[in-house]
């Protein structure tokens, strides 16, 4: 059987080009914007600020692999987010830029994209609705049953409309939402929460205030659990168009090998554990290939694997 995953970081021919990296372009790291500047000899600085400390790092070309660069240390005594000696790979594929980079071990351990925004929190934002919106049931069959669609810029709670708002410190999403209440009309979301992803959905854990800082919580005891309610897009279909290269971390172990192979599992992939078979025949999007042989994937789907395969790790 062919291998549906191959690592993306492919020798190159002795000879080729370097694919030029933007002088002056907008790096997301999914955490930092880092701008790019170019050195001699083909080098590339990057800088980004971060709560009142610069970070920084130097990528130098591979003689004889084209898109292929070492990260050093730059001459400035600067905090440097990246292991020096990692491998970092640029491609230019399918509308994306990206600078991929891998350990010694040749594991993915994270990936910048080329962005026209020069704003982290609005990009963190985006990452995070992403992955967080849906159409959701909670306490379904009961009286109490509640009909949510999680959108971008509002919330339907069974057919009613209200608003809320995203938490951010420091250019990145915290977890926490305040939803506001729906005039005339009683709301269980009203208030503060911190948003977790589940296998299932979202649970939604009711804070209170211990200070301004958004660490300053405590959580309440009181939570809902939303379940995933649309049976033709089913869970984690944003894994297959979303760059998940932040926010892994806030994902069950269990949960992300779940995701890992909903991305094969949208192409059809025929698994071969019988959790994973169970799990996928339930769903009515999953349409089993004849072969796996023929199977491809996106360049954001592979990145995706091999993220979430670091993360399981970790």
């Amino acid at each position: 059987m062919k291998k549906v995953l191959l690592s993306l970081c492919v020798m190159m021919g002795v000879g080729t080009m370097q694919a030029q990296i933007d002088n002056g372009g907008n790096w997301y790291n999914g955490r930092l914007i880092y701008s790019a500047s170019d050195e001699d000899g083909g080098k590339v600085l990057m800088n980004a600020m971060a709560e009142g400390e610069e970070h920084e790092f130097l990528l130098v070309p591979v003689a004889g692999k084209a898109d292929t660069y070492r990260v050093t240390k730059s001459e400035n005594d600067y905090v440097m987010e990246y292991d020096a000696g990692s491998t970092v790979l640029h491609q230019k594929k399918e509308g994306w830029d990206v600078l991929c980079f891998y350990n010694a071990k040749n594991q993915l351990e994270g990936v910048m994209t080329n962005e026209k925004e020069w704003n982290d929190e609005k990009l963190s934002k985006a990452k995070w609705l992403n992955q967080m919106t849906g159409e959701y049931v909670a306490d379904k069959g009961k009286e109490n049953e509640l009909n949510v669609d999680f959108a971008w810029e509002r919330l339907s709670i069974n057919g009613e409309m209200t608003s809320y708002e995203v938490e951010t410190f420091n250019g990145s999403v915290t977890g926490y939402i305040t939803i506001a209440p729906i005039e005339g009309s009683t709301n269980r979301l009203e208030g503060l929460w911190q948003v977790v992803p589940t296998l299932e959905g979202l649970r939604f854990y009711a804070v209170k205030k211990t200070g301004d800082y958004f660490y300053e919580r405590e959580r309440t005891g009181k939570y809902i659990d939303l379940v995933e309610s649309n049976p033709e897009v089913g869970r984690f279909f944003f894994a297959s168009t979303v760059l998940l290269n932040n926010g892994l971390s806030q994902y069950e172990k269990s949960t992300l090998r779940v995701m890992r192979n909903a991305i094969l599992a949208r192409h059809g992939y025929v698994f071969q554990s019988k959790d994973l078979q169970d799990y996928f025949s339930k769903e009515p999007w999953y349409k089993p290939a004849a072969s796996n042989d023929n199977i491809k994937l996106s360049l954001i789907e592979q990145l995706n694997v091999e993220l979430i395969q670091f993360a399981e790790k970790r």
